[in-house]
C-alpha cells in the first residue's frame, strides 16, 4: 500500500513530518517498509504555462517555435519537437536552471539558429510515466506561473506500507488517517460529500437473490456524462498510489477506492438489458468476458452481477467488457456494495483474478461506508465529468447484523499489560479507534467500529490499548500469576517414561501415521481380534484405507526398510493408538509395541550371539515393571495369534486379563522378504497394564537391619506357572517377607514325568530389628507350607 503524505494531510490536522508518521505507524503495527522522498526541490523552476502561439521552425521541418506565457514579465521562446499541443494549451515549462529526473539540465541554447529559453515537458520526462509521447497537456483554468511540482505530486513523500491481512481498514488513505489520528491524538478531518442526498426513484431495479453473499447493494444513475481525460489533480492522486489514469469515470471509482477503501463499479446504463440489476449465483453454462479481455467460464458457486439477460460482472472481483464505460458512454449506473469476504476470495482464487477490489473485499470493507463512498463518487463525477443525477438511491440488502457489545474490564486490561491505566485513559483510547464504549461497573461495554472487523474479543481491545498508548511506553513489571499444579495423567507419564526406558535399552522409536491396509489388519489383528477394521473416509494412500488394529504391521515395514539398508541389528519400538470395533462402536487402545532383529553383542568386542526369547522377555519385563509396578503378571502360552509362531508365543496376563503378547514372528509373515533371521515382537496395552499398578508411597527408606535369604525348590505339575508362587505369597500378608524371585525352572533327569522343579529365593527382613535365626526359620517353614498347599507341590530335597 502506497500512502501519499500530502493526501494524508487532507484528513489529519497538523500532521507531523513524514519520518514521525512512519515511526508512529510502525510502532502501532502498520510497518512502513520504505519512505520515498522527492527526488529534488523544483521550486519555481517548474511552472504552469500557456502556449500563446506556435509556428514552424524556419530552419527545421520537425521543430516548432512556441511563445509561452509562464507568468513572467515577457513570454518565453521555446523550440519544441512535439506536435500534440496547440496555441491556448496549458502545459508545464521547465525554466532555465531546472534539473529534471535523469539529470537533464535546462540551459539557454540555440536550436538550428533559434534561441530556446526553456523546455515544454512530457510526462515521461517528469517521471510521471514510464514512457509517453507528446507534451503533457493540463486542463484549462490553471493559474499561469503556479509551481507545477506540487500540482503534479513531484514534491510529495510516499510511504510504502506493509499492511497485515487482518487490517483491511488500513487499505485506504482515510483508513490510514484514522490510524494516524488514533496513534498521535491529532484531530481527524472527514472528507465532506458535496452532493446533496439524491431524491426520487431510480430507473434501475436492484435485487439480491443471495443475501448471505451480498449484504448490501446501492446504486444510482448519472446522465450526461462526458467521458474523457481526468484533471491533473485526479491523475496525480492516482499516480501517487501507483495507479494509471484511464478516463475520468474509471479514475473517480479508483480514487474513491484508494481514498475510502470501498470498491465501486460503473456500468454503461445503455448496455444493461432490461434496466435491471440482480446479484445472484451464476447458472450452469454462463460465461463472462472480463475487462481484461479474458473469457471466464462461470461456475454455479460464483457470485455475479447480472442484468435481465446475462452476467455483467464477477461480484467484488472484476467487471465485464460488455457493460464497460467507453468514450461514447453518456449514462452511467454506479454501484457500491458489500460482499461476503469468503465468497469473493473463493471466486478470485478459482479464476486467478486478483484485483484491487477483490483484495479489499477479501479483508472486509466498512459496511457503514457503502453509501457515503457512492455519494462521494457521484459528487466527483458531477465535478469532473459534467454528470447530473437522475432519481434517488436504489438500495437492496439488510446489511450485516450489528456485533454484540464486548465487556472490556479495566482490571483485566491492567492485569495483562502490567500497568495501572485509569478508566478515563482506557476510554479515550477506545474512542480514539472509533469504538463506542459505555461505562459499566467492571469497565466498559464496547461496540466495535464498523471498519474494524478484527475486533471481536476482549483481548483484542486490550491489545488496542497497548498499541495506541505505545508499546515502548509500557513500564516493565514482573507478572503476577497463580501457579496451579497440573496433574499429568498416569498414562501420559507412563508414555514419557517408556520412551526414556526403551531408548535407554537401545531401541529406536518409530513414528508413523495410524493407517493400515485391510491385509495388514488381517495379519496383525492386535487386541481387537477378528472384528472389522475402522475405515478412513479420506485415506492418504489407496493401500491404507483403514485405521490400524495393531502397530506391528508398521514396525515390520520399518524393519524391512532398515534391513534393505544393510542394517544387521534392528531394534524398534513405538507408542501408538490402535483401533477396532467394540460393541458396535469404534474404540481405541494406547499400546507400546516393539520388534527385535539381529544378533546380540557378547562381552568381548566383535563377539555376538543369536537373538533369543530371553532377550525379548528381558525388555518386556522392564516395560511391565514400569507400567504395572507392584503388580504380579504371568506368561500363558497361546497359539491363537496369526502373526506369532504357534510354539513361541505367550500372552501377558495380569489379574486374569490379557494385557499384552510377546513371541517370535511367524515365518509366513516374513516369507519372500529381506527378513531372513528370527524376529521377536511384543505388544502391550498401556492403559490395561497401568490399571493394575499398585499405589506406593514413592521413596522407601534404606533398610537399617540385615536380611536373611532362604532358597526352596518345589516339585509342581508342568501346567503350574512360576508366577503362581508370587501371587500366593501375597496371601500371607507378612511385612517381614521382603521379596521372592524365581531362579530355576528345571525339568529332566531326576524329575518325574509331567513335573518340573521351580527354585525360589526369598528374602526376610524386619524394619525395626534384626530377625533371629529361629524367627527366620519359623517364617520360612510357614511360607513353604503355604506354597506346597496352594500349588499342590512338595519340597524337592
Amino acid at each position: 500500500m502506497r500512502l501519499s503524505y500530502q493526501w494524508l494531510g487532507d484528513f489529519v490536522e497538523n500532521l507531523p513530518d513524514a519520518d514521525e508518521v512512519a515511526r508512529r505507524l510502525t510502532a502501532g503495527g502498520i510497518e512502513v517498509e520504505a519512505v520515498e522522498r522527492p527526488e529534488r526541490d523544483y521550486g519555481d523552476r517548474l511552472a504552469v504555462a500557456r502556449i500563446l502561439s506556435m509556428e514552424l521552425h524556419p530552419n527545421a521541418d520537425r521543430l516548432s517555435v512556441c511563445q509561452v506565457d509562464d507568468g513572467g514579465d515577457s513570454p518565453l521562446t521555446i523550440v519544441c519537437g512535439a506536435r500534440n499541443m496547440k496555441a491556448g494549451d496549458t502545459v508545464v515549462v521547465a525554466r532555465i536552471g531546472c534539473e529534471l529526473p535523469g539529470g537533464m539540465q535546462i540551459r539557454k541554447s540555440k536550436l538550428r539558429g533559434v534561441e530556446s529559453e526553456g523546455m515544454l515537458c512530457a510526462a515521461g520526462e517528469l517521471g510521471l510515466e514510464a514512457s509517453g509521447e507528446g507534451i503533457l497537456i493540463l486542463e484549462d483554468g490553471l493559474v499561469v506561473g503556479t509551481p507545477a511540482a506540487s500540482l503534479l505530486g513531484l514534491d510529495d513523500t510516499i510511504l510504502e506500507l506493509g499492511v497485515t491481512p487482518n487490517r483491511g481498514d488500513c487499505l485506504s488513505i482515510f483508513g490510514l488517517a484514522r490510524e494516524v489520528a488514533a496513534l498521535t491524538g491529532l484531530a481527524l478531518r472527514s472528507q465532506p460529500t458535496t452532493l446533496v442526498r439524491p431524491e426520487g426513484n431510480c430507473a434501475v431495479d436492484v435485487s439480491i437473490e443471495d443475501p448471505q453473499a451480498c449484504l448490501l447493494y446501492h446504486g444510482l444513475i448519472l446522465r450526461g456524462v462526458k467521458v474523457g481525460p481526468s484533471p491533473t489533480w485526479l491523475r496525480t492522486r492516482l499516480g501517487s498510489c501507483g495507479l494509471r489514469s484511464i478516463n475520468n469515470v474509471v479514475d473517480v471509482t479508483n480514487l474513491v477506492l484508494m481514498e475510502r477503501g470501498q470498491p465501486l463499479h460503473a456500468f454503461d446504463l445503455s448496455r444493461l438489458a432490461g434496466s435491471r440489476v440482480v446479484v445472484r449465483r451464476a447458472r450452469a453454462g454462463e460465461s463472462l468476458r472480463t475487462l481484461d479481455g479474458a473469457d471466464v467460464t462461470l461456475r454455479e458457486e460464483d457470485l455475479v452481477i447480472a442484468d435481465a439477460a446475462a452476467p455483467v460482472a464477477l461480484a467484488g472481483v472484476m467487471g465485464g467488457e460488455a457493460s464497460a464505460v467507453e468514450n461514447s458512454t453518456t449514462d452511467v449506473f454506479l454501484e457500491s456494495a458489500l460482499f461476503d469476504p469468503a465468497t469473493v476470495r473463493r471466486t478470485s482464487r478459482r479464476h486467478g483474478l486478483i484485483t484491487d477490489s477483490s483484495y479489499r473485499f477479501e479483508r472486509g470493507v466498512d459496511w457503514a461506508g457503502v453509501e457515503s463512498a457512492l455519494l462521494r463518487a457521484a459528487s466527483l463525477l458531477v465535478e469532473v465529468a459534467g454528470a447530473t443525477l437522475d432519481g434517488g438511491l436504489q438500495k437492496a440488502g439488510a446489511g450485516p447484523r450489528l456485533p454484540e457489545p464486548i465487556l472490556v474490564r479495566e482490571q483485566r486490561v491492567n492485569a495483562i499489560l502490567g500497568q495501572a491505566y485509569s478508566g478515563e485513559r482506557i476510554e479515550a483510547v477506545l474512542r480514539g479507534i472509533g469504538a463506542q464504549p459505555t461505562p459499566v461497573a467492571e469497565g466498559f461495554r464496547v461496540r466495535p467500529p464498523s471498519h474494524r472487523q478484527d475486533l471481536d474479543r476482549e483481548i483484542d481491545f486490550v491489545e488496542e490499548v497497548a498499541r495506541v498508548v505505545g508499546y515502548d511506553s509500557i513500564e516493565p513489571a514482573m507478572p503476577l500469576a497463580a501457579l496451579t499444579p497440573v496433574a499429568v495423567p498416569v498414562a501420559v507419564q507412563a508414555a514419557n517414561s517408556l520412551r526414556s526406558l526403551l531408548s535407554g535399552l537401545g531401541l529406536y522409536e518409530h513414528v508413523f501415521v495410524s493407517f493400515a491396509s485391510d491385509e495388514d489388519n488381517t495379519r496383525f489383528p492386535g487386541f481387537f481380534g477378528d472384528v472389522a477394521s475402522v475405515p478412513v473416509r479420506n485415506p492418504l494412500r489407496s493401500d491404507a484405507t483403514a485405521l490400524q488394529k495393531s502397530a506391528l504391521g508398521a514396525l515390520i515395514s520399518a524393519l524391512r526398510l532398515n534391513i534393505s539398508a544393510q542394517q544387521k541389528r534392528v531394534d524398534l519400538f513405538t507408542i501408538a493408538r490402535t483401533f477396532g470395533w467394540v460393541n458396535g462402536a469404534p474404540s481405541q487402545r494406547e499400546i507400546v509395541a516393539g520388534v527385535l532383529y539381529g544378533p546380540r553383542p557378547m562381552g568381548r568386542p566383535g563377539e555376538t550371539q543369536a537373538l533369543a526369547f530371553p532377550d525379548l522377555k528381558a525388555i518386556v519385563e522392564k516395560v511391565l515393571g514400569l507400567l504395572a509396578a507392584g503388580a504380579t503378571w504371568e506368561y500363558v502360552a497361546t497359539s491363537g495369534r496369526p502373526e506369532f509362531h504357534p510354539r513361541a508365543c505367550a500372552a501377558i496376563r495380569v489379574g486374569g486379563r490379557d494385557v499384552g503378547f510377546l513371541g517370535r514372528l511367524h515365518p509366513d509373515v516374513t516369507e519372500g522378504s529381506e527378513i531372513t533371521g528370527e524376529t521377536y515382537v511384543f505388544e502391550v496395552d498401556c492403559r490395561g497394564a497401568v490399571e493394575y499398578r499398585r499405589a506406593h508411597s514413592g521413596l522407601q527408606p534404606i533398610a537399617r537391619f540385615p536380611g536373611s535369604e532362604r532358597d526352596v525348590s518345589l516339585l509342581v505339575d508342568l501346567e503350574v506357572p512360576a508366577g503362581a508362587a508370587l501371587q500366593s505369597i501375597d496371601e500371607l500378608d507378612d511385612a517381614c517377607i521382603e521379596s521372592i524371585e524365581v531362579f530355576d525352572d528345571y525339568r529332566g533327569v531326576g524329575i518325574d514325568q509331567g513335573r518340573k522343579a521351580l527354585g525360589y529365593r526369598l528374602v526376610y527382613r524386619a524394619a525395626d530389628r534384626t530377625l533371629t535365626e529361629a524367627e527366620v526359620t519359623a517364617l520360612h517353614e510357614r511360607v513353604v507350607g503355604h506354597l506346597t498347599e496352594r500349588l499342590g507341590a512338595r519340597v524337592r530335597v
